[in-house]
């Protein structure tokens, strides 16, 4: 059946073609608060939402801690990165920090190694070269 235009069916009422890779924000907008029910052994599920903004997924590892408070819950990578981030601001530019360890535990062992040689000669009777 044409209408009044001599058109029909969707011909009435032409929309936008539908793009797929035009939505750019996430479907969910995730709460900034949600309200959930502690369950059974201290249990409480965090919303889909906020597991996705958090970038974790159900089975990965999360940090836990108490701040005035308040629950703080971190994924374990991303607690990670946030330490590696704090502490790289404290090694200087060009410095090797694992170089730096090795030499240390080499003197601490050369020293080491020196003192059980004493230790052994003075046991043995013997004098240490």
């Amino acid at each position: 059946m044409a209408g009044k235009t001599g058109k029909s069916g969707f011909d009435e009422d032409p929309r936008a073609q539908f793009d797929a890779g035009a939505r750019k924000t996430p479907l969910r907008v995730p709460a900034k608060r949600e309200r959930v029910k502690l369950g059974e052994g201290g249990r409480f599920v965090i919303p889909a939402a906020m597991r996705e903004e958090m970038g974790v997924r159900p089975g990965e590892d999360m940090i836990l801690h108490v701040e005035n408070g308040e629950l703080r819950v971190r994924s374990w990578l991303q607690n990670l990165r946030r330490v590696q981030a704090e502490l790289s601001a404290l090694k200087r530019p060009g410095e090797s920090v694992v170089d730096e360890f090795l030499k240390e535990r080499r003197e601490e062992q050369s020293r080491s190694d020196k003192r059980l040689d004493r230790l052994h000669a003075e046991g043995t009777g013997k004098r240490a070269k």
